[in-house]
């Protein structure tokens, strides 16, 4: 699908390895270049907020609010997952006592802001264990009571390719009036997520895997109408609603009261930067988005669940484990050491082969990522060469 738009692609024999980093298109550089072009002549009021929101922030954001079919106003912009993450959190009030749930095999990412997070405000942080790598829907509803606060989770799993299903786990928590808050890095962008059908409260997704956008600092937040009424962040003075028509006709009023009261935006922009968002990052975005959009995101799925299948088919076949069959991440379990393993990957970097050597709380392998650029001779590919390079002496 698209691989002329794919540059990066001439670099590798097979590059099955978007889990840790997408490719960009090279229609990014388009619309990067529209920002630039104008900002360098200071053409098309650049100095305005008001112009810069509608053309270059606005466009991105409806491409994300059709991606995950929502309204516009519970979309935003942010700096990958962290930061969506740490914005969403830190929008709640919660009273002490409470607890946060959250799972043992998460990315770093999420036990970093949880340990801080529940540190600060005096909650109990319930970590669910896993069953052979996996996590049973029930086993997370019983860690969730009245007390809870929120469940914080990926809803695919970056070692073992795990989805979690977001449509029953949000009536459990729900049925506790908590919150489901979603880390969708290695989920939105390569297979559907629609979070007000699945029920999903709010979401954090950086843009530097599935949804095409590496090195730009992109990211998504989303946030449900129910979250957002809740919500209490510090806000900064555009996250205001211009007290005018717009910005620029109100910085001249002679008498305005610098403290005087402003009414807070409507919609994610109450949990937004509060000064001017990031419109570079927003543009290249939008190549991306647009992208994805285009081809639709449940041609890609299919796709994308395709080839992972077809790993996993023949991993299986060739007497190897694997983890996988939810999402398009899948993990081979090599059955080898930590060393010897390494040693594989090595060898499949050398020829060309990009992929991942993942591991946590004792389960690890060789993970294969397959996005819409890639196509059934990758994967034919790769498992020709890790067999090749698991025979290697």
């Amino acid at each position: 699908m698209r691989r002329n738009l794919f540059p990066a692609l001439r670099k590798f024999r097979a590059y099955l390895n978007t889990a840790s980093l997408g490719l960009m298109p090279a229609s990014a550089l388009q619309r990067a270049n529209e920002l630039l072009i104008e900002a360098i002549n200071f053409e098309g009021e650049v100095n305005s907020v008001d112009y810069m929101n509608q053309v270059f922030l606005e466009p991105a954001l409806r491409e994300a609010a059709k991606l995950m079919g929502v309204h516009v106003e519970n979309v935003g912009l942010s700096i990958q997952t962290t930061e969506g993450l740490r914005r969403l959190l830190l929008s709640m009030e919660p009273r002490k006592g409470q607890n946060v749930v959250s799972l043992d095999t998460e990315f770093p990412t999420i036990p970093a802001l949880l340990k801080s997070y529940s540190g600060r405000f005096g909650l109990e942080l319930r970590v669910v264990r896993n069953e052979n790598g996996l996590h049973p829907l029930e086993t997370i509803e019983r860690a969730i009571d009245d007390n809870t606060l929120a469940v914080v989770l990926s809803s695919v799993n970056w070692v073992t390719g795990e989805r979690i299903n977001l449509r029953e786990l949000s009536r459990a928590v729900h049925e506790h009036g908590a919150w489901l808050i979603v880390d969708a890095v290695q989920h939105l962008g390569s297979l559907r997520l629609y979070p007000e059908k699945e029920g999903v409260d709010a979401l954090a997704a950086g843009g530097e895997k599935w949804l095409l956008s590496p090195d730009t600092g992109a990211g998504l937040i989303y946030a449900s109408d129910e979250f957002l009424e809740e919500a209490k962040p510090i806000t900064g003075l555009l996250n205001m609603e211009p007290p005018t028509e717009n910005w620029g006709s109100w910085w001249g009023l002679p008498d305005k009261d610098p403290w005087g009261r402003l009414k807070v935006s409507r919609g994610v922009k109450k949990l937004d930067f509060g000064g001017g968002p990031p419109y570079i990052i927003a543009a290249a975005f939008r190549a991306s988005l647009e992208l994805i959009n285009e081809v639709g995101i449940e041609e890609i799925e299919r796709h994308n669940l395709r080839l992972a299948e077809m790993v996993i088919e023949r991993a299986l076949s060739a007497g190897l484990g694997v983890f996988g069959g939810d999402s398009a991440i899948v993990t081979v379990k090599t059955g080898m050491g930590y060393e010897g393993e390494e040693e594989v990957y090595r060898r499949l970097s050398g020829r060309g082969i990009a992929v991942s050597h993942r591991g946590v709380l004792g389960h690890h392998g060789i993970r294969v990522s397959p996005h819409l650029y890639n196509t059934v001779e990758d994967v034919e590919l790769f498992l020709e060469e890790l067999l090749r390079a698991m025979g290697a002496g």
